[in-house]
């Protein structure tokens, strides 16, 4: 039931900024919110999905309504579609060897349009401004600030409006005794730093495995057109593509950085 005017929502990635957000309004440093919603791409590590199942309970203890949503479809790869794979993978033209990369459809099929199902399960008919839509982008990172292309709703950075970096987060959380949380992202996102893969196959298990096998999965999925596709820049397999110190028995601290955020910023995390 809507309870504010316009009504609020937190966009909820479980990324370091999206859960200061939450933790701001749970401690009432920020205004209340009718929802914080979270948009399960189902593909997110497993620490991420750690931190979300102990801290939800917190968030609603001091009134932060957590809801999950997720896309009817998370697949990563649509076989009905001529261009089936969902993510923004590199390419290589067979033919020609010219480098290139996939439209990104991830975004708006996993995060946009599942929050923007539940508003209008919420707004039957919503007006022009019905929806106040916090991110949690931070202030160094305020280019990727963007207007709404829905008229119902209103897109508001609050970490930005306080000039509240990263950096900036992190030190709140800590001096409020809250966990600060590893980089929100998908397993395979292409975005991906070097490093952030790196530190991906160094940890290794099923997070790493899933990553390899999504990467083997879309090779050939754009055979057609004689291109083949893969989630590292480098556009070779990922297995290959991702050297550690580990991978002949060495072993180097301090060399990765697990939460490192995602060069590009494409996902609202």
């Amino acid at each position: 039931m809507k309870t504010m005017d316009p009504l609020r929502i937190i966009s909820l990635g479980w990324g370091v900024q999206s859960w200061t957000l939450a933790a701001m309004v749970a401690l009432k440093e920020l205004p209340p919110v009718d929802y914080a919603v979270h948009a399960d791409t189902t593909h997110e590590h497993k620490a991420t999905y750690a931190h979300a199942a102990k801290w939800t309970p917190w968030l609603e203890e001091h009134g932060v309504r957590v809801v999950t949503v997720r896309a009817n479809r998370p697949d990563v790869v649509r076989e009905e579609w001529s261009a089936s794979t969902l993510i923004p993978a590199f390419s290589i033209d067979q033919r020609t060897h010219h480098a290139g990369q996939v439209r990104r459809q991830c975004t708006h099929d996993w995060k946009i349009m599942p929050i923007r199902r539940f508003v209008r399960s919420v707004l039957t008919n919503p007006k022009p401004g019905s929806v106040e839509m916090w991110t949690g982008i931070s202030f160094d990172e305020w280019h990727r600030m963007r207007d709404s292309d829905v008229a119902y709703i209103v897109n508001r950075y609050p970490l930005v409006e306080q000039k509240i970096t990263r950096a900036g987060c992190v030190n709140w959380l800590e001096t409020h005794g809250l966990k600060v949380p590893p980089k929100s992202s998908c397993l395979f996102c292409p975005y991906k730093s070097l490093d952030a893969w790196r530190e991906l196959k160094r940890k290794g298990g099923q997070d790493w495995e899933k990553a390899v096998a999504v990467d083997a999965n879309i090779r050939n999925k754009r055979a057609h057109a004689g291109h083949l596709l893969f989630i590292h820049p480098a556009r070779v397999p990922l297995e290959n593509a991702v050297q550690i110190p580990e991978d002949v028995g060495a072993h180097q601290l301090g060399l990765f950085d697990a939460e490192q955020p995602c060069d590009s910023g494409y996902c609202f995390t």
